[in-house]
């Protein structure tokens, strides 16, 4: 049971490798053919499904391939394999475990659909250094050493949660046009997008020790708060006669004592209604482009909103989108259905200048 783990690992890592793979065939997809480049697809389709392409010479037993003949005692079946009793990566010029174009294209398929053929040398390369160092560590029982049981669990449920991900998304681009139209029909509000500027003012002030003095500064936490929030208000009637965000944005900071750099005004014009923090959307959803709101206050300060413009995407710009929402909806059902909490003895609360600004 505690050796079934292990795969995930492999197929973690996998994941990983094929992701920067991915991403360098879309730099790559254009580029011309060269001379010294791998076989192309056309060769590769002459490859027989059933024949080797790739052969790891002196490994044997069980190399957690998905779909590989096994024995009854699981491993997998491979040329000269020892009993089970024989170390797992003993030198073996007999030995080797072979897997073939129908497996190795399932596995590519299976983790990106969208990997370049042309980079399947480079994952191949790749993948065999992962198993020959997977069964060193079987060799060295790391798989049943306790310390790991709870890393390989974790790498399994990470596995699971992707794989979902993966299946949630082929469901949703097996959808027809017409029942995505539908779906975009019956959800209009929820591709309105907003363009927003804000202004953050955080809700306390931040303090330094006296020049010359190892005593901690005296801080009234409820004189900080009020002054900020007297300061929030202040700064919202000058965003409302003309002021400007960035130099508003600045000064909010400056007055609170804050180390790091002001935050960018401009929040961009994507947001939506599923997007935007929901102490927020009674005000913005209710305003009209050019209005600025209240000093709106939440966990990490005081926010005040310009709302710029606000348009609903046509539906013949709306289909990525579309496919976003059905993916997003099953996986808030999910979150809903289950409520996670937390131990506050143990976790202890953020600090002020701790809590992520949901805006950021």
């Amino acid at each position: 049971m505690q050796r079934r783990f292990l795969p995930v690992v492999l197929f973690v890592s996998l994941i990983f490798i094929l992701m920067h793979l991915g991403a360098v065939a879309q730099t790559q997809q254009n580029a011309p053919a060269t001379a010294g480049g791998t076989t192309p697809p056309a060769k590769q389709s002459e490859v027989p499904l059933d024949a080797a392409v790739i052969t790891i010479h002196g490994l044997c037993g069980n190399v957690f391939f998905p779909g590989s003949k096994q024995d009854a005692s699981g491993s997998q079946s491979s040329a000269g394999a020892p009993d089970a009793s024989a170390p797992l990566t003993t030198p073996n010029p007999n030995c080797e475990t072979v897997i073939t174009r129908q497996e190795f294209e399932s596995l590519m398929k299976g983790i990106n659909p969208r990997i370049d053929p042309k980079l399947a040398r480079s994952f191949a390369a790749q993948y065999s250094e992962t198993l020959m160092f997977a069964r060193t560590a079987v060799e060295a029982g790391l798989d049943k050493d306790p310390t790991y049981q709870a890393v390989l669990q974790f790498k399994y449920q990470q596995a699971l949660y992707s794989i979902f991900k993966a299946h949630v998304k082929e469901g949703a681009n097996a959808l027809s046009d017409a029942e995505l139209e539908k779906f975009y029909n019956e959800h209009r509000s929820r591709y309105e997008q907003f363009a927003l500027l804000r202004i953050h003012v955080p809700d306390t002030k931040e303090h330094t020790p006296v020049p010359g003095s190892s005593d901690p500064p005296k801080i009234d936490t409820a004189a900080d708060e009020a002054a900020m929030k007297r300061l929030a208000i202040k700064i919202r009637a000058q965003a409302v006669a003309g002021g400007d965000f960035d130099k508003l944005q600045a000064t909010a900071y400056k007055v609170a004592g804050a180390t790091e750099e002001p935050p960018y005004t401009d929040l961009g014009d994507k947001w939506t209604r599923d997007t935007f923090p929901a102490e927020y959307q009674a005000v913005v959803f209710s305003m009209k482009p050019g209005q600025i709101s209240e000093p709106i206050h939440n966990a990490s300060g005081w926010h005040i909103i310009k709302l710029v413009s606000r348009h609903t995407v046509p539906w013949s710009e709306a289909r990525d989108m579309t496919l976003q929402l059905i993916v997003a909806d099953q996986a808030n059902a999910i979150r809903k259905a289950v409520k996670g909490e937390l131990n506050n003895q143990y976790f202890v609360s953020a600090g002020a200048h701790d809590v992520t600004d949901p805006l950021k």
